[in-house]
């Protein structure tokens, strides 16, 4: 009985590799499974899927654009699909969805930390926000939440986001990935999906960021509040990750007036896949020194929770705490079917 209720108490319904929903697993008390150990081979085998990854990422862009998720658009999918002979890449890289439901990439705690790091990952600083999928199209820009509810819409100066500037035509479009400070009026964007009906999904990260970068540069009018323009819309800074880089990013003013809620890694080589993947990392700032052996700021190092003694206790609370905070956030949302 004893083996039985220990076997029961492991097992999960379902299990998603070193989601930062839950707390990093170098917390657990428990030994980590072996598909959350083995970091670097997971990389390895998202490296590898999507250079034998087949997807109509134009014609998705234009569904997610005008909102067009017929029938006959996935009839044709599903052939391209089965004309694909490396099938098995579908259990690193799945299709997007046919909605604006969870359209974003997202990280995995930093379990391993590469031995790449410095040559072939970037690192993002992350203020404190909303994380969420900017659509432009149609004359109107709107915000959804990684779970698919329209958060707000509004004019802005994004290629095909507002009606009133007619030197940009309404049939082109714009998708960002970004975190929203409500507080400071701001988009901070992460990456760039879409530049003027151009789509970039299957783009390595090296030239998405410098894309990015040169874009929104062109743009000068996103980072200014006017009556046709609400929001700002900031790119956020990317860092080379050697050890002296991080040290000094971090040791510096934080390129943002908000706090700073964590550090991404991404690795330069990865496509903008939908979903959780391994190539890109997430750690908070008091981890920094236990994974990187980097020392940081006291200050950076507040957000480590002062009544923590084990995982045992903390565990159940930061589930309960995220939980609670995703139930308050979808009270005031409401899900844009269109």
């Amino acid at each position: 009985m004893d083996d039985l209720i220990g076997a029961l108490a492991g097992s999960q319904v379902s299990f998603q590799p070193n989601s930062t929903a839950a707390e990093h697993p170098r917390f657990a008390m428990y030994k980590p499974k072996s598909n959350t150990v083995n970091q670097e081979a997971r990389r390895k085998k998202f490296l590898e899927a999507q250079k034998r990854k087949r997807f109509d990422y134009a014609s998705h862009a234009r569904r997610l654009a005008f909102s067009k998720w017929d029938s006959s658009d996935e009839t044709e999918e599903d052939n391209t699909e089965k004309e694909n002979e490396d099938m098995d890449c579908e259990e690193f890289i799945p299709k997007p969805p046919r909605s604006y439901r969870n359209q974003l990439m997202l990280s995995e705690w930093l379990v391993e930390v590469p031995d790449d790091l410095e040559e072939q990952w970037f690192l993002k600083l992350c203020p404190v926000g909303k994380r969420c999928l900017i659509v432009a199209s149609k004359g109107i820009t709107k915000a959804y939440t990684k779970s698919g509810y329209n958060i707000m819409s509004f004019p802005s100066d994004l290629p095909g986001g507002n009606k009133v500037i007619s030197s940009k035509p309404l049939h082109v479009y714009c998708f960002l990935d970004c975190i929203y400070n409500e507080v400071e009026n701001t988009f901070y964007i992460l990456d760039i999906m879409c530049w003027n009906s151009h789509p970039c999904f299957d783009s390595e990260t090296e030239f998405r960021f410098y894309w990015m970068q040169a874009k929104i540069g062109e743009c000068t009018g996103l980072q200014e509040i006017t009556e046709n323009h609400q929001y700002n819309f900031v790119p956020l800074p990317y860092y080379d990750c050697s050890k002296e880089t991080i040290e000094k990013v971090l040791w510096s003013d934080l390129p943002f007036p908000s706090k700073l809620d964590g550090l991404l890694f991404y690795h330069k080589k990865s496509h903008y896949i939908c979903g959780s993947t391994p190539l890109v990392g997430w750690l908070k700032a008091f981890m920094v020194p236990e994974m990187l052996g980097i020392e940081v700021p006291p200050a950076l190092c507040t957000e480590k929770p002062s009544s923590y003694v084990s995982m045992q206790q903390h565990v159940p609370e930061a589930f309960e705490k995220h939980s609670k905070r995703k139930e308050e956030e979808e009270k005031t949302m409401y899900y844009e079917d269109d």
